[in-house]
């Protein structure tokens, strides 16, 4: 075959195999309706409509708790002498905080004024900070001092709580 001809044969060819598994693709009859997932009645108990399934008992989905991911249940004392020595431990760095990452950030723009953040910390079973993220809350936010503090090591101490314990604290600059 001429090389003229080998670029439009293959265009045929291909068209060929590509209206062939169409075809048997389309001449399939369609599945059976499923019944809906559980992601669907989430997504209609949060929109407010009804599942469509009236007779079937509405699923019932755990309370979330600021729990840990331990083997053991986290008892809410726990979680609150927990969150208040992690709120005792920052407030501890609050200057070391203020320092390094508010007052850099505050003299490349003085607004806004103050800034909220919201730590995320967990701990092991022994007291030590394993995992950190930081949120900022919109409209009192400076990413350049959230971003200054995600990257100052981990290190805050709590006494041993026994479990895995994950908190929230929020905290406010200056």
């Amino acid at each position: 075959m001429q090389k003229e001809l080998m670029t439009p044969a293959a265009i045929l060819l291909g068209s060929l195999f590509i209206a062939a598994g169409l075809y048997l693709g389309l001449q399939r009859p369609p599945p059976p309706p499923a019944l809906p997932s559980a992601s669907v009645e989430a997504s209609t108990a949060h929109s407010g409509a009804l599942p469509a399934l009236a007779d079937a008992p509405a699923p019932s989905l755990p309370a979330p708790h600021p729990a840990s991911a331990g083997a053991s249940p986290l008892t809410s004392e726990l979680y609150k002498r927990v969150e208040g020595d992690a709120a005792k431990e920052l407030e501890a760095r609050r200057s070391l905080f203020v320092k390094q990452c508010w007052e850099p950030s505050l003299r490349k723009n003085p607004a806004p004024a103050r800034a909220r953040y919201i730590f995320n910390m967990t701990f092991d079973a022994s007291g030590n900070e394993i995992a950190r993220g930081i949120s900022e809350v919109r409209g009192m936010d400076r990413p350049d001092a959230a971003q200054c503090l995600r990257m100052m090591p981990l290190g805050l101490v709590v006494p041993p709580p026994g479990n895995r314990v994950s908190v929230e604290v929020e905290m406010t600059l200056p």
